[in-house]
């Protein structure tokens, strides 16, 4: 099974905002035991080390710009940094799939975000962020949902997830 270790910049978030060491520690054991089950396209076998980091609703929108083309808020990013092994090959800083150790990447997450679109569809901030983070982690680990083959792969496994953490997988 896969160690996701977890780098939580959480220097933004005041006092209830932040998201809890035990629940952020939960996300991350429930999405290694669902890729040890379900192998991801990147990788996943290993002990690796995930940075999670909140930011302002200005800077999130700044990065979508620089790096998606895309001029708008969202309320996550992921930012891989290995590249998977071609056939045969190695990738990234370690080697994928083969008991390594490496970096992963980066999940940014907007609070503001996260909080507005909680408040309009009626549930709490806190499982909105754990949602956020799952789908994030995913994303890390290369699953997808541009395309609808990609998505019945991905979907699926995070509602798994989620039903692991007793989070309404509907959010």
């Amino acid at each position: 099974m896969p160690t996701i270790h977890l780098d939580l910049n959480q220097s933004i978030l005041k006092g209830g905002q932040r998201l809890p060491l035990a629940l952020a520690h939960r996300t991350t054991d429930a999405v290694a035991l669902a890729l040890s089950k379900n192998p991801p396209p990147k990788g996943g076998r290993g002990v690796w080390l995930v940075s999670v980091a909140f930011v302002g609703p200005k800077q999130m929108q700044s990065i979508n710009r620089h790096y998606r083309g895309k001029d708008r808020l969202t309320d996550v990013l992921s930012f891989p940094l290995q590249n998977p092994p071609a056939k045969g090959g190695r990738g990234g800083a370690a080697e994928w799939g083969q008991g390594g150790r490496g970096v992963v990447g980066e999940v940014l997450i907007s609070y503001d975000q996260a909080r507005r679109q909680a408040l309009e569809r009626g549930h709490a901030t806190r499982d909105e962020v754990v949602f956020l983070l799952v789908h994030g982690l995913l994303h890390l680990f290369g699953f997808d949902h541009e395309r609808p083959v990609d998505a019945k792969q991905m979907f699926p496994l995070q509602e798994r997830i989620l039903k692991s953490l007793s989070i309404d997988s509907r959010l």
